[in-house]
C-alpha cells in the first residue's frame, strides 16, 4: 500500500463540494486518493518513447481519413421528427427549464 500524502486537504475538498464527511469516510477517501495519486505517478514516470521516424510505418499505407465529400444535410423536418416538442418555424427544439 503506498505511503499516505498529506499534502491534499480531504477535509477542504469535501467542504468545497458541500459533503459532510465522518472521520472513517474522510479516512478512507484520504487513502483511496494517496492510491490514485501514487498509481498517476508511476504512469507519468514511465518512459513512452516514440518510434524513430526509419520505424515508423509508411505514413501513406496507414491512411485512414477519407476524402471530404460535399453532402446534402439532413433537412429539418427530418432531424426534429423524432424530438418530443417542436416548433415549426423556425424548426427548434423545446427542452424542459433545468436552471431555476
Amino acid at each position: 500500500m503506498p505511503a499516505e500524502r498529506e499534502d491534499f486537504p480531504i477535509a477542504r475538498i469535501a467542504a468545497l463540494a458541500r459533503l459532510r464527511l465522518s472521520p472513517a469516510d474522510a479516512a478512507l477517501y484520504q487513502s483511496q486518493l494517496a492510491q490514485i495519486l501514487s498509481f498517476v505517478d508511476q504512469v507519468a514516470a514511465a518512459a513512452f518513447d516514440a518510434p524513430a521516424a526509419e520505424d515508423a510505418p509508411d505514413r501513406d499505407a496507414v491512411r485512414t481519413e477519407r476524402p471530404d465529400t460535399v453532402r446534402p444535410s439532413l433537412p429539418a423536418d427530418a432531424a426534429l421528427a423524432n424530438a418530443p416538442d417542436t416548433i415549426a418555424v423556425p424548426s427548434l427544439v423545446r427542452v424542459p427549464k433545468v436552471i431555476g
